[in-house]
């Protein structure tokens, strides 16, 4: 039985047994997706925002593995198609960035039932938000392409240990 490979706290590599079907123990994530099949109570990609996601987004969201390069990649393209989105229904024009209220006061004492209302609007640099996703997507493309020439060239290295080694190439 292979030893899980993963490193510890200390840096030292993890001496537990791998389990069956992959290169990691239970500790380290081996099984994971196998294991939580089902549960409930399972961290789900997206699960903070996904009451926001239009039905289009869910269908995309579920497939999302985060923490691998084609799932960032997903996950860029959804904020990608999101701003395109924005971008067409309001373009160049106004847009609510805050509202505050608060109570009236005349002379010291508040009136019931009346509140200020102040709002700030904006007009939101679509075009750079979507040239930023973009250069991500491209950057993560690269990214991808970097690994599967390293996955070639390394033999049994996982994408984790992969993406640190180019880490540790890319000059400071």
């Amino acid at each position: 039985m292979a030893l899980c490979g993963a490193k510890t706290r200390s840096g030292e590599p993890c001496k537990r047994h791998a389990v069956p079907g992959s290169k990691r123990c239970k500790l380290h994530g081996g099984g994971a997706s196998r294991a939580n099949k089902g549960n409930k109570h399972a961290v789900t990609p997206g699960s903070i925002y996904s009451r926001y996601y239009t039905e289009e987004e869910k269908l995309v969201a579920d497939q999302i593995e985060l923490g691998k390069v084609d799932e960032e990649l997903r996950l860029t393209r959804i904020r990608l198609m999101r701003a395109l989105d924005r971008e067409a229904e309001h373009g160049h024009t106004l847009e609510l960035d805050s509202e505050k209220r608060e109570p009236v006061i005349i002379d010291g004492v508040v009136v019931a039932g009346a509140e200020q209302v102040t709002t700030t609007s904006k007009v939101r640099d679509y075009p750079a938000l979507i040239d930023k996703l973009t250069a991500r997507i491209e950057s993560l493309e690269r990214t991808r392409v970097e690994l599967l020439k390293a996955e070639k060239a390394g033999g049994g290295k996982d994408e984790a240990e992969l993406l640190q080694e180019l880490i540790g190439r890319l000059p400071a």
